[in-house]
Parts: structure tokens; C-alpha cells; sequence
């Protein structure tokens, strides 16, 4: 009887561990029409920040094209545009990568990944370019009109002047222009 009652709590604690590890949140964005949107977020205060420089950036956009989400996926996608002007030194796109959301498990805010994106910057103390690798830039808040914040992303530097250090770091703040309404779920 002591075998028989011993698989039993075996049984219940195998059943209730694999309800919990199913119950992971949901990563699913979806538009006030209820639709898988595209993403558009624009910025006015985007900087790289190097070992010897800073370069700051007056225009960004970002253009996301959602092709994932749901149980048991980040939202992910592929970036259609992701450009910087009005810069004091010049930034060059090489590959843009993608994004993708990482719910949180009860806020509906998400932590922001990029894999892929490969940047090369003309500064005054040389060329640096940084590559992403499922590198955290920051959060997206789905309750505040929908805000990308970028508060200090490390991005190794892969090739470029010694003077550009190991990493630069991305800042700003990019609004979600549409879809007007962004949930994160």
C-alpha cells in the first residue's frame, strides 16, 4: 500500500509540474482591430554610446514585421527598416537582423531581444562595427501608448578600431506609431 499511495503522489507531483511549465505566458501582440499587426516606432533621442565617443542620432525608425507568436514563442519577426539620420558621424545598416518580444509573465510589458543586426558607425576615432546576438536592448510597455525603451543595450563590437571598446551601448525611446493600440500578451 505505502508503494501504491507513493505512485500516487508521484503522479500528482509529475502532472502538476508539467501544468506549471505549460503555463509559461503567452507571447502574442495583437492591434486594437484584433489583428497581428506590422510595428512602427519612431525616435528623436537615439545615441551609441563607445569607450571614446558618443553618437547621437536626432531620427530613428524601426519597421517589424511580425511573423511568430503565441503559447510557447517570443513574438518574432524579421526588421523590414531600421535606419538612423540626422547623426553627428555616420551610421551604416550592414544587416538589419530581427526582433523579438519576450512576454512578461503579468505586467503585458515584454523584454526586447535583436538577433542578427549588424551596425558599422563612422566616429572620430575610427570604424567600429557591433553585431547583436539575441542581445537585450531593453522593454517594450504596452500600457503606456505602446514604448520601446532602450535604456543601455551592450552590443559586442565584432570588427573596427580598438578605440571603439568591446561594446557599444544603445539608448533611447521609440514610440509605437502604429498600430495606435499594442498589446502584449
Amino acid at each position: 500500500m505505502n508503494h501504491l499511495k507513493l505512485l500516487g503522489l508521484l503522479a500528482v507531483a509529475v502532472t502538476a509540474l508539467l501544468a506549471f511549465a505549460g503555463s509559461a505566458p503567452a507571447a502574442s501582440v495583437t492591434s486594437s482591430a484584433g489583428t497581428t499587426p506590422n510595428i512602427v516606432a519612431t525616435s528623436t533621442n537615439v545615441a551609441f554610446h563607445g569607450a571614446f565617443t558618443t553618437v547621437e542620432c536626432k531620427h530613428s525608425v524601426i519597421e517589424w514585421n511580425v511573423e511568430s507568436h503565441g503559447a510557447g514563442v517570443p513574438v518574432g519577426g524579421s526588421i523590414d527598416s531600421l535606419d538612423f539620420t540626422e547623426c553627428n558621424h555616420a551610421v551604416t545598416m550592414n544587416n538589419k537582423g530581427g526582433f523579438a518580444i519576450h512576454a512578461a509573465a503579468t505586467t503585458g510589458d515584454g523584454t526586447v531581444t535583436w538577433t542578427g543586426g549588424n551596425i558599422t558607425i563612422h566616429t572620430s576615432v575610427g570604424i567600429c562595427t557591433f553585431t547583436s546576438n539575441g542581445t537585450d536592448i531593453g522593454t517594450l510597455d504596452g500600457k503606456t501608448g505602446a514604448v520601446i525603451d532602450i535604456k543601455s543595450a551592450k552590443i559586442p563590437r565584432t570588427a573596427g578600431n580598438f578605440l571603439c571598446g568591446s561594446s557599444g551601448t544603445w539608448t533611447g525611446s521609440y514610440n509605437v506609431t502604429s498600430p495606435h493600440t499594442l498589446e502584449i500578451h
